[in-house]
């Protein structure tokens, strides 16, 4: 019997796909936070075996999207006290993305921070979510510009848990046009190749993030929002 063009598709490269695919349905919310993480119903749903199921929720546990309670997973909920946390370690981690790629960009990284740059700068403010899109964009592009493939790692798996939470402090009056002129200043450092000033506006920027996110919260606690965060 002839196999399929997707049975015939590579272990490691189903793995991937499925990870992208659930990735985006958890930070989404189309898998509910909390809720049991079945491998038979996301076979029947995916149409793929088990053995690039276990290997995809196993990243997505690297992640810390997903949580393992026994023999259960489930989608990771996260308390407010873990949000700040994240946050606390997202301003050193953006000081260090900023530090190195000041020191180790290269042209091409140039010209793609500035037109990551430019997308956000024309970008509609009505829509929060394009907003929180086109700033995640930026942040990869400076991320890959740094050449620390630890950082990257690290920065794309707190950004993407930050991502699924129930607003963005890009909605926040005012956050957005300041964090155009952060992003504006901090090119210009790295274009300048000045890693200790890269370092204090990538530090600076995520700090005001940080603190707008503890207003959020509180905003969300004092409203009895669930998610709080």
């Amino acid at each position: 019997m002839e196999k399929s063009q997707k049975d015939a598709q590579p272990a490691s490269s189903k793995t991937l796909n499925l990870y992208e695919r659930l990735r985006d349905d958890v930070t989404a919310e189309r898998m509910a936070p909390g809720s049991r993480v079945s491998e038979l119903d996301l076979g029947r749903r995916y149409e793929v075996s088990r053995t690039p199921i276990r290997e995809a929720l196993a990243r997505l546990e690297q992640d810390g999207l997903l949580e393992r309670r026994g023999s259960g997973i489930y989608v990771r909920e996260r308390s407010p006290d873990e949000v700040i946390d994240i946050y606390r370690v997202r301003v050193y981690l953006e000081g260090a993305v900023g530090h190195d790629a000041a020191h180790r960009r290269t042209e091409m990284d140039l010209l793609r921070l500035e037109a990551a740059a430019a997308r956000c700068v024309s970008a509609p403010t009505g829509d929060p979510k394009t907003l929180q899109t086109l700033n995640m964009a930026f942040h990869q592009v400076l991320a890959e510009a740094c050449h620390n493939q630890t950082l990257r790692e690290l920065q794309d798996r707190l950004t993407t848990q930050v991502a699924k939470l129930p607003s963005t402090t890009l909605s926040y009056p005012g956050r957005w046009e300041q964090a155009l002129e952060e992003h504006r200043a901090l090119v210009q450092a790295i274009r300048d190749q000045d890693a200790a000033e890269a370092e204090r506006i990538g530090r600076a920027h995520m700090t005001v993030a940080a603190e707008i996110r503890l207003k959020l919260i509180a905003t969300e606690i004092d409203a009895g929002l669930p998610g709080q965060g």
